[in-house]
């Protein structure tokens, strides 16, 4: 038996698996070559489209006959420059066309007399410059990457420099050469972008222009490119008179050369052919042993007040099948035990907590009763001694307290609402005097709304605690309520002091997002107690709006929808 299967099933398998591997191997560098190859393409015609448009804008340039006479002109005086100056910038495109903030331009002409400005300066003080240096005697566009220090700022950085000599017409006029600084940076992500998808070297004169290994490089000099690394793919081309280098390294080789899924396929066959025999052998005697343990343990729990049932029966044997019986017994035994001492407990638990609460609501209904007729009884004395004001005010501070005790149902129409804001305004008019007024605007499709009670009068109360209080002058509320569609606005705006942005943000934030644990907090209880219990209202969707000046006012808006998505005409 064992040489059967040696020789007629490891040794077939062998081979076969061997075959299999070496053509998916061959394929793999294929494929890797390819990509790499693709990979070097995209960088190539990356620069090359890159650099078409600048291009383009110096060969533009190149052309213009306009500012060829500007920079040839001698001026006698710096003024007359300047106009002439002001009149090529009216008619010239090319500040609009550098106004994107990408490129910088900048013309030197050897002419004194022009002023240093916009795009045009003096030759002279850069004379000694690299880049003037380098551009030399060269007739056509000259790239250049440069590490140095930009006026500007106070570290060193890369660049990327187009130069050219702007002697077209050199016969007849002075010389000048054009500089367009490149952003290294917007290059660099534009170049060797997520498409590219091997680590890339772009070189020349053997210094790494640009890498995507290790990150960004912008605050360091272009380094010496280390040859004694082998590279998978080399790619050379040449781009305005400068050869540049690729070196690509594929990221999908492994330490054995192969493709990291063509090295989880050969895993997963060795698996298949060795192990999984021995692992099925070894599970099946680990199944059995931990089942008939775990059903032990249920059994020794049978002394408690109730059985624990076996959380998750497994397999499809006799094992099985005396589990399952098992938590059938569980069932009745726990049904048993519940019927004739749990039942009975909760029940007598209960009867003592409905007595607990029937008394704390007689003694609730007791001190209301005894309000209302203590504050009948001094309206009705007011208005024998012709007290007018008081017997109005303990009027509208009884409607108050009827409101704030009368909770046999959370939620009122809205005409009950505002009643009850008439009746705080009323009174907040006794303390603010003449710097309280209000207005009040309400549908008539809107008077049946349900919302929670009291909580519209939060936001007012609000209102004129933090808005019209702290205000010297008159201040005004108005409260609107109007239907939108299917959804019902109602609006309440303030002329008090305002508040500011960052203040208005997180009051806006507890505003869309109540919850108890906001409430918890301590802060803000009153405007997030009402826009939860607005939010928890069963049968409508509810959104907050807010919009607040410092010194002009604040504004609310609570725009209701209900669920039935019925229009309010």
């Amino acid at each position: 038996m064992i040489l059967l299967f040696v020789f007629c099933v490891i040794i077939p398998l062998l081979v076969t698996d061997g075959i299999v591997f070496y053509n998916v191997y061959r394929m793999n560098k294929i494929t890797i070559a390819q990509e790499l190859s693709s990979d070097a393409m995209a960088i190539k015609y990356g620069m090359v489209n890159y650099f078409e448009y600048p291009a383009a804008l110096i060969q533009n340039i190149y052309k213009n006959e306009t500012i060829e006479e500007l920079l040839d002109r001698q001026y006698e005086r710096p003024v007359d420059y300047y106009n002439e100056y002001i009149k090529f910038k009216k008619l010239s495109l090319y500040e609009s066309w550098l106004g994107a903030g990408r490129d910088k331009v900048s013309i030197y002409a050897d002419n004194d007399t022009i002023l240093n400005g916009f795009m045009f300066y003096k030759l002279a003080p850069i004379r000694d410059e690299m880049w003037y240096k380098r551009l030399g005697d060269s007739e056509g566009l000259v790239v250049m990457f440069v590490f140095g220090k930009d006026t500007t700022e106070t570290y060193s950085k890369r660049s990327i420099l187009l130069l050219r000599k702007l002697d077209r017409y050199k016969k007849t006029g002075c010389e000048k050469v054009l500089k367009m600084e490149i952003n290294y940076s917007r290059f660099l992500e534009t170049i060797l972008n997520d498409s590219i998808e091997s680590d890339a070297y772009i070189c020349m004169d053997n210094r790494v222009l640009m890498t995507n290994v290790g990150g960004a490089h912008f605050k360091e000099t272009y380094p010496f490119f280390n040859k004694d690394i082998k590279y998978d793919y080399v790619y050379n081309f040449e781009l305005y008179g400068e050869r540049f280098t690729v070196y690509l390294r594929s990221r999908n080789v492994s330490f054995w050369g192969l493709d990291t899924n063509l090295i989880i396929v050969m895993v997963f066959v060795i698996i298949i052919n060795l192990f999984l025999p021995i692992f099925m052998i070894a599970r099946l005697i680990s199944s059995v042993a931990r089942r008939i343990d775990k059903l032990d343990k249920a059994f020794e729990k049978t002394d408690s007040d109730s059985l624990t049932k076996i959380s998750r029966v497994e397999g499809n044997d006799e094992i099985t099948s005396l589990m399952e019986n098992y938590n059938v017994m569980a069932d009745r035994m726990n049904e048993l035990i519940q019927t004739v001492y749990v039942d009975k407990l909760k029940e007598q638990e209960m009867d003592i907590a409905r007595q607990n609460a029937e008394l704390q609501a007689l003694h609730s209904q007791i001190n209301p009763h005894f309000l209302f007729n203590a504050l009948e009884s001094i309206r009705m004395r007011s208005l024998i001694k012709s007290e007018n004001e008081t017997a109005e005010m303990v009027e509208h501070l009884a409607l108050m307290q009827r409101a704030n005790v009368n909770w046999h149902s959370d939620t009122v129409s809205l005409e009950e609402e505002v009643s009850f804001i008439e009746a705080y305004l009323e009174l907040q008019k006794y303390r603010f005097g003449d710097r309280l007024n209000y207005e009040i605007e309400i549908d008539d499709s809107c008077k049946s709304l349900k919302l929670p009670r009291l909580s519209i009068v939060t936001f007012v109360e609000n209102a004129c605690v933090h808005g019209i209080e702290g205000k010297t002058e008159k201040g005004w509320i108005f409260i609107r309520v109007y239907p939108d569609g299917k959804r019902t606005n109602i609006e309440i705006e303030d002329t008090g002091i305002g508040i500011t942005d960052e203040a208005r943000d997180i009051l806006l934030f507890k505003m869309n997002n109540a919850s108890l644990d906001l409430i918890k907090t301590g802060r803000g209880i009153g405007i997030t107690n009402a826009c939860l219990r607005l939010k928890m209202m069963p049968d409508s969707n509810v959104e907050f709006y807010l919009e607040s000046e410092i010194g002009v006012g604040t504004t609310v808006v609570i725009s209701v929808e209900e669920k039935d998505g019925t229009e309010i005409a």
